[in-house]
């Protein structure tokens, strides 16, 4: 073989860097590692939301239900990251990120209150027959559950190699800096 076919990198320099890396350059790393993966189940969660409802980007009143799956990477009280998806929206960011946990789970039958005016005297067996005062039923859509099997062996197999690649990453940052090499 000629040389000109070889490669030769000499990772000491790269090892070195990591075993002096400070705690906020470990972080770093660590958070968009996890952020990459909790990417991963997220998108598969939207993918198989908007697969199952059509009606999830739609933007009545402005606002999609879609944007009620949230995902995030947050510290714990002991120090540690930890990532999370999520799909019971943002709170007062977007009203109806709510309707996703119906969606996902499904409901019972529903009906009108029975001890209003209108329904007093009914029973639900009179409503639902008469389709008066009946609200229907959702069935479950398990598009979060489904995303979630799906992309479990990708996310833990793939978390190594993920924060392999941030800690490489901020290694060329620090370097390009004139940091430790």
């Amino acid at each position: 073989m000629s040389n000109e076919t070889q490669v030769n990198f000499d990772a000491s320099r790269f090892y070195d860097f990591v075993s002096h890396m400070d705690r906020r350059a470990i972080n770093k790393a660590e958070k968009e590692a996890l952020r990459k993966s909790v990417g991963v189940v997220r998108s598969a969660t939207l993918r198989n939301l908007r697969s199952r409802w059509k009606g999830a980007n739609s933007t009545k009143h402005g606002l999609k239900p879609s944007r009620g799956v949230v995902a995030n990477v947050q510290k714990s009280t002991k120090g540690d990251f930890y990532g999370q998806v999520h799909i019971m929206g943002k709170g007062g960011a977007d009203e109806r990120g709510y309707l996703l946990r119906f969606f996902e789970l499904g409901t019972v039958e529903r009906f009108a209150k029975i001890r209003s005016r209108a329904y007093r005297g009914r029973s639900t067996d009179e409503m639902r027959r008469d389709g008066r005062g009946y609200r229907g039923r959702i069935r479950p859509l398990w598009f979060f559950r489904d995303a979630v099997r799906s992309t479990r062996s990708e996310v833990f197999d793939g978390i190594d190699e993920r924060m392999q690649n941030s800690v490489a990453k901020q290694w060329a940052k620090s370097a390009a800096k004139g940091g430790t090499l």
